[in-house]
């Protein structure tokens, strides 16, 4: 996997930065907001996603990890591709989008190119479980980690809500802990409220 890209860029185009890396130079179909980052002749930094298929390779270019985190969440979504998803990123800030998620506004995803009501309703089911309550940079949004992936498996099983389990582990981020303290930091947190 390609993480990321650095290096001039040489030509930009209405969905696509071509970034030299020391000879060889790279395309890649980029947002809107690390378009606006660029310019032609100076150094560039994108978080990348490569997508293979039985007839192409394509590179995919972002901002920020955020942003490629948020691009592959979609992509999780039916009737998502990767060009769909870069639309709807370019379309709606970072920010913008999770929240519309998170409040489940179908008008707002809707008002993108390409998205009917369908997808979008789609969208919003696929990712609202995936997506916490709006309260903090995008990278709070999702799950980060396998054990934070675990134990939102786990506490809905015991019954909590996602949101719930999400808020939880909101408050034990950055925190150095064991998956076992993890859990039970979070059990103790969902049980006192």
């Amino acid at each position: 996997m390609i993480d990321s890209i650095a290096g001039d860029v040489i030509e930009i185009g209405a969905d696509f930065a071509v970034i030299d890396t020391g000879g060889i130079a790279y395309r890649a179909f980029s947002t809107q907001a690390a378009l606006r980052k660029m310019a032609v002749g100076h150094e560039a930094l994108l978080y990348t996603r490569l997508i293979l298929r039985d007839d192409s390779m394509q590179l995919f270019g972002f901002a920020s990890r955020e942003e490629r985190e948020v691009f592959g969440q979609l992509l999780t979504v039916g009737q998502v591709g990767p060009k769909l998803a870069l639309q709807i990123l370019s379309a709606l800030p970072l920010n913008d989008l999770i929240q519309a998620v998170a409040g489940g506004h179908v008008e707002r995803l809707t008002a993108v190119k390409g998205v009917g009501k369908k997808t979008a309703e789609r969208i919003l089911v696929d990712l609202r479980d995936k997506i916490g309550a709006p309260s903090g940079p995008a990278q709070d949004f999702f799950l980060s980690t396998g054990e934070e992936t675990a134990l939102l498996a786990l506490t809905s099983k015991l019954g909590y809500s996602p949101r719930e389990a999400r808020e939880a582990l909101q408050k034990l981020r950055g925190l150095d802990l064991s998956p076992e303290d993890l859990v039970r930091r979070a059990l103790q947190i969902l049980g006192s409220g």
